[in-house]
């Protein structure tokens, strides 16, 4: 049997902010994932394992891995705006003190 992907559970827990609980879905799904190719035919149940299934998974797993590199991406930008207006606001009151 092919592990399923908490995908909606993963997502609410990055949109609230729950970083260790996303952390934590993502690690248990990598264990499914280990002993379903650990096991004897690729497969939990010992059966043939349904390569559809594997692709889908990793087509849902590069989805998740892109939309998590893209919320990397403007985070950071973010923060870099921050530090620059922390920057400019210093500069300001250094000149109006000085």
């Amino acid at each position: 049997m092919t592990p399923t992907l908490p995908i909606d559970a993963i997502r609410r827990a990055l949109d609230a902010g729950e970083w260790d609980m996303a952390a934590s879905l993502i690690a248990g799904h990598e264990r499914e994932v280990r002993e379903a190719l650990e096991t004897p035919g690729g497969s939990a149940d010992g059966l043939q394992p349904d390569r559809s299934a594997w692709v889908a998974l990793l087509s849902q797993q590069r989805l998740l891995l892109e939309q998590l590199k893209s919320a990397r991406s403007e985070t950071s930008d973010a923060l870099r705006r921050l530090q620059d207006n922390r920057r400019g606001a210093q500069a300001y009151l250094a000149g109006a003190g000085g």
